[in-house]
């Protein structure tokens, strides 16, 4: 009978430090998602000789110089910042230039997957204010997203070479 007090107070310490060894280092299940992805390829249904120098390419990077700042930040508090970037086609005049970049803001979160290999939802507000929520995939280190929308357009040029945009699928590719 003397023993019992003894052994529900090791119990009770035994609780206490299988409680207290809990892994806290790893509060933040979004941390091997988060980071800075730099895009790389902007991947079109068909290949493209918007430059006008007699080479097509389904990669846009290798036709305009517009996308090169383009990036995505996954925060680890589940924030995101994403810098826009592309070309601009004048409907009313037919001149070309590069969108102006802005960045835009919203959040992310993990939905599947694990630190290499997942399926991301995201959110994140534009220039004009409208929410836009897209489904980003990130396999090793590279981040993709298609954005493949009924209304899904990208640069290009008619028969007579004037810049026009064709629908399509276009495939971002980010790379950390």
């Amino acid at each position: 009978m003397k023993k019992l007090p003894f052994i529900f107070g090791a119990l009770a310490v035994a609780s206490l430090t299988l409680v207290s060894c809990n892994d806290d280092d790893n509060n933040n299940v979004n941390s091997g998602v988060s980071g800075t992805y730099n895009l790389k390829e902007v991947n079109t249904e068909t290949q493209t000789d918007f430059d006008q120098d007699g080479t097509a390419h389904t990669n846009q990077m290798q036709e305009s110089q517009c996308y090169n700042n383009g990036k995505i930040t996954l925060n680890a508090d589940g924030t995101l910042t994403y810098v826009v970037t592309g070309i601009l086609i004048s409907t009313a005049d037919g001149s070309v230039g590069c969108k102006q970049e802005y960045q835009a803001t919203g959040q992310w979160q993990q939905q599947s997957g694990n630190d290499e290999n997942a399926v991301i939802s995201a959110v994140y507000t534009d220039q004009n204010g409208d929410n836009n929520i897209v489904t980003l995939t990130k396999t090793g280190t590279t981040l993709t997203y298609v954005n493949d929308n009924l209304l899904s357009t990208y640069p290009n040029r008619n028969s007579n070479g004037e810049p026009v945009y064709t629908s399509g699928a276009t495939t971002y590719v980010f790379k950390k």
